[in-house]
């Protein structure tokens, strides 16, 4: 089981880049950087500070939302739900087809657009990167596995970053994880209210990895936080 951490500066507690390094070191294999309130170069700045500590411990690093970004650091890339939804056309899905239960957020930053012949280019230049997309559903997922190595499937238990809204629960991860991608097999994340208690049941539902945010961000002791998911 591997675990991503979400990295969000804007919900940090105390020193944003020390608390990346302390994460590292206790045993997160991936990083993934994520802001709404950073521009594209603002982030640019902040992405090699944590890129550079992700190297130093060997860990993975993840860029979200600024596909240029990801291009000039080699870094793995996640794309958001809207980012799929404009590549739609060029998978063969149609124009402004919306995703299931999928929702496009308005207050993401700004960043240029890119081609799915970008993104394919991007990641036979980079052949270690990963691609990231969502899977809110399995209709969602099956557009998202025609690039991606890895289907992140949310949000799973109750969060409060989704007040009112069902979980989808194991089930999604399950039909995730036997669902036919036309010969592709790619890895399911659990995203959403993972904690100590609930991780279980989404890794033995198949999910490899769990992803984590603003527990991780607040955390009070980094190493003794990771030590309840690592066994």
């Amino acid at each position: 089981m591997k675990i991503l951490i979400i990295a969000a500066p804007e919900i940090c507690a105390h020193d944003f880049l020390g608390r990346i390094k302390f994460l590292c070191e206790a045993g997160a294999d991936e990083i993934l950087l994520r802001t709404k309130e950073l521009d594209e170069a603002d982030f640019y700045g902040l992405a090699v500070k944590v890129r550079e500590i992700c190297a130093e411990f060997r860990r993975e690093f993840i860029v979200n939302h600024f596909f240029g970004a990801a291009v000039n650091l080699g870094a793995s890339f996640w794309l958001t739900s809207a980012q799929l939804a404009g590549l739609a056309k060029e998978l063969g899905c149609g124009e402004n087809l919306e995703y299931g239960q999928a929702k496009i957020s308005g207050d993401a930053p700004k960043s240029r657009n890119f081609s799915l012949t970008e993104l394919l280019n991007f990641k036979k230049l980079n052949p270690n990167a990963k691609i990231y997309a969502p899977a809110h559903d399995l209709a969602q997922a099956r557009i998202s596995s025609k690039i991606a190595d890895i289907l992140v499937a949310s949000h799973i238990f109750n969060t409060g970053c989704k007040a009112g809204e069902e979980p989808k629960g194991e089930r999604l991860i399950s039909s995730l994880k036997y669902a036919n991608f036309n010969g592709r097999n790619p890895k399911i994340y659990a995203l959403g209210g993972i904690n100590e208690q609930n991780f279980p049941l989404a890794v033995n539902a198949g999910a490899d990895g769990i992803c984590l945010m603003s527990s991780a961000m607040k955390c009070e002791n980094e190493r003794e936080f990771l030590a309840n998911f690592i066994k």
